[in-house]
């Protein structure tokens, strides 16, 4: 018997509830090709998720729910990333979200590109919201990190909480990335963008607790970096 198909639902109703699903969930589910009768899981990207059947299709996928189950919390890992050119946040939001990250807040950098106006702005945020959702479901997440808008460098940075491991991947860093995680502490990553972060703003990070790290191989590109940096932290977490 092959594994249930997931969906995405929030809120998530109680057992024995009937719910209606959003159009990009019954989208999905006609992609899929599923149909009345067909027993699917709901996850509302919060951590919840749902054994469900579908008892009726059309313009919204009908689901009565089932048994319901809180997914153990991850390590909270939060990455700050800088933002790059193009399409290369796309890749990063994917396999970040893939690997496990809690939360990615975005920021604005020296060596940033140009800010987009506000209403390519919050297309592009929507945007990226989706592709967390989408990743999350096809690596069988049942909670969706939050993708903030973005805002100064060091006012991001700034709100690490007290306790935090606070790291800052930096071309030629000597920190290293797994010996730095504490498995107890949540654990903070500021990725810049294409060139890395400018001297100041290491200073600056620096300033506010990070620590600088990297890596003894290549030069990796940005859209590569934050996907391995994330990989190493969440292994030594032990959720990888």
């Amino acid at each position: 018997m092959s594994t249930p198909r997931r969906l995405h639902c929030h809120p998530l109703p109680a057992a024995g509830e009937v719910t209606e699903l959003d159009a990009a969930a019954t989208k999905h589910a006609a992609v899929l090709r599923l149909g009345v009768g067909d027993a699917v899981i709901l996850f509302d990207g919060e951590g919840g998720e749902a054994d469900a059947v579908i008892e009726a299709s059309g313009e919204r996928l009908v689901c009565r729910v089932g048994a319901r189950r809180e997914v153990p919390p991850r390590p909270r890992v939060v990455l700050v990333q800088c933002m790059p050119k193009g399409a290369k946040l796309d890749d990063i939001v994917r396999a970040t979200t893939e690997i496990g990250v809690s939360e990615i807040r975005l920021a604005h950098a020296a060596r940033a590109v140009a800010r987009p106006d506000e209403a390519r702005a919050q297309k592009r945020m929507e945007r990226l919201s989706k592709i967390a959702r989408e990743a999350a479901r096809q690596s069988l997440r049942a909670d969706v990190p939050t993708v903030t808008r973005p805002a100064p460098l060091l006012d991001v940075a700034a709100q690490a909480p007290d306790g935090a491991v606070k790291l800052a991947f930096v071309i030629g860093g000597r920190g290293s990335v797994e010996a730095c995680v504490d498995p107890t502490r949540e654990t903070w990553l500021v990725v810049g963008p294409e060139g890395g972060l400018s001297p100041d703003e290491v200073d600056a990070l620096v300033g506010l607790g990070y620590r600088g790290v990297g890596l003894a191989g290549p030069v990796l590109r940005v859209e590569t970096a934050a996907p391995v940096v994330v990989a190493l932290v969440a292994h030594r977490l032990g959720a990888l």
